[in-house]
């Protein structure tokens, strides 16, 4: 799945912000079972959400909206999702979760922040689009 342009992650995320991950909670057995058994025997024409792993993050800088004090942000398992790693810092672009508790699930563009030129570009660009009048459809 390819990420949608930063500027329109910007303009449709309720939450832009920088993050720094702290910790990556595992799936429970019981999730990981639940994962084993989906992989291993899927039902057919039936929507799945598979379970996520939890990360603690500080944040280090709210560009729009915030996140919930102490919600905890999905991290993936597999290669079709977001997958955060501990001690790095993320630039996340979400939704507020619609119940207490829910874990906050980044977007396709969430990106770690690191000293390449592509993240750079991609911080550069973020901060454009924030500073910027929002252009008509």
């Amino acid at each position: 799945m390819r990420a949608p342009p930063i500027a329109e992650l910007v303009r449709t995320s309720g939450v832009v912000a920088i993050v720094h991950v702290d910790r990556i909670h595992p799936l429970t057995a019981e999730e990981a079972a639940f994962t084993e058994r989906i992989f291993s025997d899927p039902p057919l024409n039936v929507p799945i959400r598979l379970p996520t792993q939890s990360a603690d993050v500080t944040v280090v800088r709210s560009l729009k909206g915030a996140l919930p004090k102490g919600a905890p942000i999905g991290s993936g398992t597999t290669s079709c999702d977001i997958v955060l790693m501990e001690g790095r810092d993320y630039l996340i672009f979400a939704q507020t979760t619609a119940e207490p508790g829910d874990k906050i699930a980044p977007r396709y563009g969430t990106f770690m922040i690191d000293s390449s030129p592509q993240s750079v570009a991609a911080l550069a660009e973020v901060e454009h689009s924030l500073s910027s009048p929002p252009t008509p459809p």
